[in-house]
């Protein structure tokens, strides 16, 4: 009987080491590496989009320098689409994300996130001529357009579903690759109504003549808020300790208000 809980405690043991050595491995590949491989879909204007010059920019990506520099090493870009880089961070495929994700309950069973570095508004872009459209209610019927993946696509199929204020409503939901494929089908006429994140609504309505944004707010004065972190894999508390600091240190400064601001205008 000793014998055997000799064994099982050596077993855990060696469990726990293991465990520490892979968090402690990620960030040790990094730095071995001398590069953090950051995974992004460049469709989220001001947060990450194709600049001038063919290169990625935005406000995750001055945010990813800033933590390329806390590490000592350089960054790559691997661009892929929205809805799969959940699934290449926790296959180990990239270091970390940053492309606007929202920390969800749902995405904390399958990755880890910072501390929020911005929160941010679902909003509503609209006709600019449409005053029939102020609340989530008043969608009620609408042909609306979403992002695939996005938060606006979790939201209103939040409220489509039993007890929400959507519920047999007669409410249409169009999925679309990027707010701005959505806004092109607004434009067309083809849908009422796009569910996007504040500050991209607002970059894509400054580019747009006829269109207006509001915040997706309910009758009762509720915001459909969200804030956004770093994705990490799960068990990289080492790394995640780093970028957290970077995080605050990137507020208390205001330099990712400030690059809201830069990559906006």
């Amino acid at each position: 009987m000793k014998k055997a809980l000799v064994i099982l405690l050596a077993a855990m043991m060696l469990l726990s080491v293991a465990a520490c050595g892979g968090a402690v491995g990620k960030l040790k590949s990094i730095q071995d590496a001398k590069k953090i491989v950051i995974y992004t879909d460049p469709n989220f204007s001001p947060f990450e989009f194709v600049g001038a010059d063919e290169a990625i920019v935005g406000v995750d990506m001055e945010i990813a320098k800033a933590i390329a520099a806390k590490l000592g090493v350089t960054v790559e870009i691997k661009e892929a689409a929205f809805d799969s880089i959940l699934t290449a961070i926790k296959g180990g495929k990239g270091d970390i994300a940053l492309s606007g994700f929202t920390i969800t309950e749902d995405r904390l069973e399958s990755v880890d996130f910072s501390t929020p570095y911005i929160e941010s508004v679902q909003y509503l872009i609209l006709p600019e001529s449409d005053d029939t459209v102020i609340y989530m209610e008043d969608l009620a019927g609408l042909n609306v357009g979403v992002a695939q993946g996005y938060s606006g696509q979790l939201w209103i199929g939040d409220e489509l579903d039993e007890g929400g204020a959507l519920y047999e409503t007669g409410t249409v939901v169009k999925d679309y690759n990027s707010a701005i494929d959505a806004t092109l089908d607004l434009k067309a006429g083809r849908i009422n109504v796009v569910v996007m994140d504040e500050y991209v609504a607002k970059n894509i309505v400054d580019k747009n003549s006829g269109l207006k944004t509001i915040p997706l707010q309910y009758e009762d004065g509720t915001l459909a808020s969200e804030e956004y972190g770093v994705m990490v894999s799960k068990g990289n508390e080492d790394l995640l300790k780093i970028i957290n600091e970077v995080v605050a240190q990137l507020n208390a400064d205001g330099k990712i208000k400030e690059w809201v601001v830069s990559f906006s205008e």
